[in-house]
């Protein structure tokens, strides 16, 4: 793998690339039959290059580690991390192997989803071929399982170095071999399902603490229009309220915008409760667009909203720490 020139990135992630076509109907089909698309688009997506791009729109220096096909799908791929300002020094290309491709049908009225997903026939990163030099000097990995188990090297190397590792658990997508990642993982916020599969529970404050038990330093919990909800390790706790746009076009790669903006947030210093409230307002900005990344808000426009909203949109309980949920995560060390 080449080396790393120059200063270090912010952000890394490993995560699969996606190309998705995104098409808004007015229903979903139930049966056989022809579904009219309102309109269309197509761009890529997948969670962590998502984020990756929504950290770069606000002003995080980024890269992928993944490897994708030789076909049309991978050259999109690699154009639109270009488009966005994430470097690709680390995408490898593999020579007569499909990319992954996915569908994601729209419904009109509320913005929900359907999603259609081929994954492509590439090989998954071994960790013979992870830029070891790059990870070493990065201050955040930001992962979600894939490249399995060649992501478990990878946030060794980072926490071994003292950069930090954030995990994406996404709705759906809970797998009991996670459970080795996750005493890797310092920013460990997951989707709802996920932390319900986890912890067995539908109760927030017990997946909450179900979350903290793997160590990490802040636990969060995302569902959408209901907001977020975060642990810090000292036990102090806070609930983000989702903010509100306009016009909701497509929720498509929200919560991947959430996780890019939460990153870029911590990178600049803030306090937690400035990270979620950050990451909440890119959040729903990015839903007025089509596709996850058809309007990836500038810190301008995340400003603009909070302002608008009135800034101060948390409520927090403490249970056991100082402080409210201002808790600041300083970047110059890991928590070894």
């Amino acid at each position: 793998m080449p080396s790393v020139v120059g200063p270090g990135f912010d952000i890394l992630g490993l995560g699969m690339s996606i190309l998705d076509s995104i098409q808004v109907v007015e229903a979903f089909p139930a049966a056989a039959g022809v579904t009219r698309v309102i309109r269309s688009a197509m761009m890529g997506g997948g969670p962590v290059p998502t984020a990756l791009c929504a950290a770069s729109r606000l002003g995080a220096k980024t890269a992928i580690i993944d490897r994708i096909g030789d076909d049309w799908c991978g050259e999109r791929l690699r154009a639109d991390y270009t488009k966005f300002g994430v470097d690709t020094t680390f995408l490898l290309t593999e020579e007569n192997r499909s990319s992954s491709l996915g569908t994601v049908l729209v419904r009109e009225r509320d913005g929900e989803r359907h999603l259609l997903f081929e994954e492509g026939n590439f090989m998954p990163l071994s960790a013979a071929e992870l830029p070891a030099s790059a990870l070493a000097g990065c201050r955040i990995l930001h992962l979600n399982g894939r490249h399995w188990p060649a992501c478990l090297d990878a946030a060794r190397i980072v926490r071994e170095s003292g950069g930090r590792v954030s995990f994406d658990g996404g709705a759906h997508r809970f797998e009991t071999k996670h459970l080795n990642l996750l005493p890797l993982v310092d920013i460990l916020i997951v989707a709802r399902d996920y932390a319900a599969c986890l912890a067995g529970s539908d109760s927030r404050e017990h997946q909450l603490d179900a979350l903290a038990q793997w160590g990490a330093e802040i636990v969060g919990i995302t569902d959408g229009a209901a907001g977020s909800w975060f642990l810090t390790g000292g036990g102090d706790s806070f609930h983000q309220t989702a903010f509100s746009v306009d016009k909701l076009v497509d929720t498509t790669g929200c919560g991947d915008v959430f996780h890019g903006a939460f990153l870029a947030a911590a990178m600049l210093g803030h306090s937690l409760s400035d990270m979620a409230r950050t990451a909440s307002a890119a959040a729903a900005l990015s839903a007025t667009g089509l596709g996850g990344r058809g309007h990836l808000p500038t810190a301008e426009e995340v400003k603009r909203l909070i302002a608008t909203a009135g800034g101060e949109i948390y409520s927090h309980s403490s249970r056991g720490a100082a402080g409210g949920s201002r808790v600041g995560f300083p970047l110059g060390t890991g928590r070894r």
